[in-house]
Protein backbone atom coordinates (compact mmCIF):
# COMPACT_ATOMS: atom_id res chain seq x y z
CA UNK A 1 0.00 0.00 0.00
CA UNK A 2 1.35 3.42 -0.88
CA UNK A 3 1.62 5.86 1.96
CA UNK A 4 -1.09 8.30 2.97
CA UNK A 5 0.08 11.91 2.93
CA UNK A 6 -1.82 15.09 3.88
CA UNK A 7 -0.49 18.65 3.60
CA UNK A 8 -2.17 22.03 4.05
CA UNK A 9 -0.92 25.03 2.10
CA UNK A 10 -2.52 28.35 1.07
CA UNK A 11 -6.04 27.31 2.05
CA UNK A 12 -5.85 24.00 0.21
CA UNK A 13 -5.60 20.46 1.52
CA UNK A 14 -3.60 18.06 -0.65
CA UNK A 15 -4.07 14.33 -0.04
CA UNK A 16 -2.23 11.40 -1.60
CA UNK A 17 -3.54 7.89 -0.90
CA UNK A 18 -3.58 4.44 -2.43
CA UNK A 19 -6.64 3.95 -4.65
CA UNK A 20 -9.82 3.14 -2.76
CA UNK A 21 -13.25 3.51 -4.41
CA UNK A 22 -14.92 4.44 -1.11
CA UNK A 23 -12.38 7.23 -0.56
CA UNK A 24 -12.95 8.51 -4.11
CA UNK A 25 -16.71 8.73 -3.53
CA UNK A 26 -16.32 10.48 -0.19
CA UNK A 27 -13.66 12.84 -1.57
CA UNK A 28 -16.02 13.92 -4.36
CA UNK A 29 -18.82 14.42 -1.81
CA UNK A 30 -16.54 16.88 0.05
CA UNK A 31 -15.85 18.81 -3.14
CA UNK A 32 -12.45 17.24 -3.68
CA UNK A 33 -10.91 17.46 -7.13
CA UNK A 34 -8.42 14.98 -8.56
CA UNK A 35 -5.20 16.61 -9.74
CA UNK A 36 -3.63 14.29 -12.32
CA UNK A 37 -0.33 16.17 -12.33
CA UNK A 38 0.41 15.68 -8.63
CA UNK A 39 -1.73 12.50 -8.37
CA UNK A 40 -3.47 14.07 -5.37
CA UNK A 41 -6.89 15.03 -4.17
CA UNK A 42 -7.28 18.77 -3.57
CA UNK A 43 -9.81 20.08 -1.04
CA UNK A 44 -10.72 23.45 0.41
CA UNK A 45 -9.22 23.84 3.88
CA UNK A 46 -12.73 24.36 5.30
CA UNK A 47 -13.36 20.58 5.04
CA UNK A 48 -10.03 19.55 6.61
CA UNK A 49 -11.63 17.87 9.65
CA UNK A 50 -13.95 15.81 7.41
CA UNK A 51 -11.04 14.77 5.20
CA UNK A 52 -9.08 13.61 8.26
CA UNK A 53 -12.09 11.66 9.51
CA UNK A 54 -12.43 9.82 6.18
CA UNK A 55 -8.70 9.06 6.08
CA UNK A 56 -8.87 7.53 9.56
CA UNK A 57 -12.02 5.51 8.69
CA UNK A 58 -10.44 4.00 5.59
CA UNK A 59 -6.67 3.98 6.14
CA UNK A 60 -6.35 4.29 9.93
CA UNK A 61 -4.11 7.39 9.69
CA UNK A 62 -4.45 11.02 8.58
CA UNK A 63 -1.09 11.16 6.84
CA UNK A 64 -0.13 14.44 8.53
CA UNK A 65 2.94 12.80 10.04
CA UNK A 66 4.96 9.71 9.27
CA UNK A 67 3.58 6.48 10.68
CA UNK A 68 4.74 2.92 11.23
CA UNK A 69 3.72 0.23 8.79
CA UNK A 70 3.73 -3.54 8.69
CA UNK A 71 2.92 -6.33 6.25
CA UNK A 72 -0.28 -8.35 6.55
CA UNK A 73 -0.34 -11.91 5.29
CA UNK A 74 -3.82 -12.90 4.12
CA UNK A 75 -4.49 -16.63 3.61
CA UNK A 76 -7.21 -18.51 1.69
CA UNK A 77 -9.20 -15.37 0.91
CA UNK A 78 -12.06 -15.44 -1.60
CA UNK A 79 -14.31 -12.66 -2.91
CA UNK A 80 -16.37 -11.94 -6.03
CA UNK A 81 -17.31 -8.30 -6.56
CA UNK A 82 -19.57 -7.16 -9.39
CA UNK A 83 -18.49 -4.11 -11.45
CA UNK A 84 -15.84 -3.06 -8.93
CA UNK A 85 -12.59 -3.98 -7.19
CA UNK A 86 -12.02 -6.47 -4.40
CA UNK A 87 -11.19 -4.36 -1.34
CA UNK A 88 -10.02 -5.64 2.05
CA UNK A 89 -9.27 -3.46 5.09
CA UNK A 90 -9.49 -0.35 2.91
CA UNK A 91 -6.91 -1.71 0.43
CA UNK A 92 -7.65 -2.51 -3.19
CA UNK A 93 -6.52 -6.11 -3.60
CA UNK A 94 -7.43 -6.72 -7.23
CA UNK A 95 -9.34 -4.80 -9.85
CA UNK A 96 -10.88 -5.68 -13.19
CA UNK A 97 -12.50 -3.14 -15.50
CA UNK A 98 -14.54 -5.54 -17.61
CA UNK A 99 -15.36 -9.20 -18.21
CA UNK A 100 -12.33 -9.92 -20.38
CA UNK A 101 -9.80 -7.40 -19.03
CA UNK A 102 -8.04 -9.61 -16.54
CA UNK A 103 -7.14 -8.30 -13.11
CA UNK A 104 -4.53 -5.83 -11.93
CA UNK A 105 -3.25 -5.89 -8.36
CA UNK A 106 -3.63 -2.95 -5.99
CA UNK A 107 -0.68 -0.96 -4.67
CA UNK A 108 1.50 -2.92 -2.25
CA UNK A 109 -0.13 -6.29 -2.97
CA UNK A 110 2.25 -9.23 -3.36
CA UNK A 111 0.42 -12.22 -4.84
CA UNK A 112 1.64 -15.55 -3.46
CA UNK A 113 -0.95 -17.96 -4.86
CA UNK A 114 -4.60 -18.47 -5.67
CA UNK A 115 -6.85 -17.42 -8.51
CA UNK A 116 -7.43 -13.84 -9.66
CA UNK A 117 -9.48 -13.15 -12.76
CA UNK A 118 -12.25 -11.16 -14.36
CA UNK A 119 -15.51 -12.84 -15.34
CA UNK A 120 -19.27 -12.51 -15.53
CA UNK A 121 -21.10 -10.94 -18.45
CA UNK A 122 -20.21 -7.89 -20.49
CA UNK A 123 -22.64 -5.71 -18.53
CA UNK A 124 -22.25 -7.39 -15.14
CA UNK A 125 -18.55 -8.19 -15.02
CA UNK A 126 -16.79 -9.33 -11.84
CA UNK A 127 -13.45 -9.14 -10.13
CA UNK A 128 -12.81 -12.62 -8.75
CA UNK A 129 -10.28 -13.64 -6.09
CA UNK A 130 -10.40 -17.27 -5.01
CA UNK A 131 -8.43 -19.21 -2.36
CA UNK A 132 -5.80 -16.49 -2.49
CA UNK A 133 -2.78 -15.95 -0.30
CA UNK A 134 -1.15 -12.54 -0.59
CA UNK A 135 0.64 -9.82 1.34
CA UNK A 136 -0.55 -6.28 1.91
CA UNK A 137 2.67 -4.30 2.31
CA UNK A 138 3.11 -0.88 3.98
CA UNK A 139 -0.10 -1.37 5.98
CA UNK A 140 -0.48 1.27 8.75
CA UNK A 141 0.08 -0.27 12.20
CA UNK A 142 -2.75 1.90 13.57
CA UNK A 143 -5.15 0.28 11.10
CA UNK A 144 -4.32 -3.18 12.52
CA UNK A 145 -6.15 -2.16 15.71
CA UNK A 146 -9.48 -1.81 13.87
CA UNK A 147 -12.15 -4.41 14.62
CA UNK A 148 -12.21 -5.93 11.11
CA UNK A 149 -8.46 -6.64 11.15
CA UNK A 150 -8.50 -7.90 14.74
CA UNK A 151 -11.38 -10.26 13.93
CA UNK A 152 -9.52 -11.66 10.90
CA UNK A 153 -6.40 -12.20 13.02
CA UNK A 154 -8.45 -13.96 15.71
CA UNK A 155 -10.08 -16.17 13.06
CA UNK A 156 -6.60 -17.11 11.82
CA UNK A 157 -6.75 -16.03 8.17
CA UNK A 158 -4.63 -12.87 8.65
CA UNK A 159 -1.22 -12.52 10.30
CA UNK A 160 1.02 -9.54 10.91
CA UNK A 161 4.42 -10.32 9.46
CA UNK A 162 7.72 -9.54 11.15
CA UNK A 163 8.70 -7.42 14.14
CA UNK A 164 5.55 -5.31 13.96
CA UNK A 165 3.56 -8.36 15.04
CA UNK A 166 5.25 -8.31 18.46
CA UNK A 167 5.01 -4.56 19.02
CA UNK A 168 2.18 -3.53 21.34
CA UNK A 169 1.22 -0.20 22.83
CA UNK A 170 1.85 0.65 26.47
CA UNK A 171 -1.92 0.69 27.09
CA UNK A 172 -2.33 -2.82 25.69
CA UNK A 173 0.45 -4.17 27.90
CA UNK A 174 -0.88 -2.38 31.01
CA UNK A 175 -4.38 -3.73 30.29
CA UNK A 176 -3.06 -7.28 29.99
CA UNK A 177 -1.12 -6.88 33.28
CA UNK A 178 -4.30 -5.66 35.02
CA UNK A 179 -6.26 -8.64 33.65
CA UNK A 180 -3.57 -11.07 34.80
CA UNK A 181 -3.43 -9.49 38.28
CA UNK A 182 -7.21 -9.87 38.57
CA UNK A 183 -7.01 -13.50 37.46
CA UNK A 184 -4.15 -14.15 39.91
CA UNK A 185 -6.15 -12.62 42.78
CA UNK A 186 -9.09 -14.92 41.99
CA UNK A 187 -6.81 -17.96 41.89
CA UNK A 188 -5.24 -17.00 45.24
CA UNK A 189 -8.69 -16.56 46.77
CA UNK A 190 -9.75 -19.95 45.41
CA UNK A 191 -6.59 -21.53 46.82
CA UNK A 192 -7.14 -19.94 50.25
CA UNK A 193 -10.69 -21.33 50.36
CA UNK A 194 -9.48 -24.94 49.98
Amino acid sequence: MKTVNLTVNNGQVKVQTPYNAEFVTKAKNLGGKWDTLSKSWIFNESVLDYVKEILIQIYGVTGETTYETCTLIVKNYSAEIMNNAVVLFGCTIARASGRDTGVSLGDGIVWINGKKESGGSTKYWKTIVENATFEIQDFPIERTKFQDVQKAIAEGWVEIKGAAAQKRSREEIESEIADLKEKLAKLEEELNNL
